[in-house]
């Protein structure tokens, strides 16, 4: 019976992390139209070659990912 509880522990975490995981894609569709326009302006600098890039390396560092 625990073996039971304990996978049953496992899946709820599982879908904590999902439930988390959609609410944080769902908060970025929810954007502003001054944090749009902010992410078309990087876009744009990106396209001309002026945003500077970070490895995704030195980016989780810099986050403590």
């Amino acid at each position: 019976m625990s073996e039971v509880i304990e996978i049953l522990r496992r899946i709820e975490r599982k879908l904590e992390e999902i439930d988390e995981k959609i609410e944080n894609f769902m908060g970025f569709c929810e954007l502003s139209e001054e944090e749009l326009g902010l992410i078309d302006r990087d876009i744009e600098a990106y396209k001309r070659g002026e945003l500077e890039l970070i490895d995704l390396d030195d980016a989780k560092k810099i986050l403590n990912v």
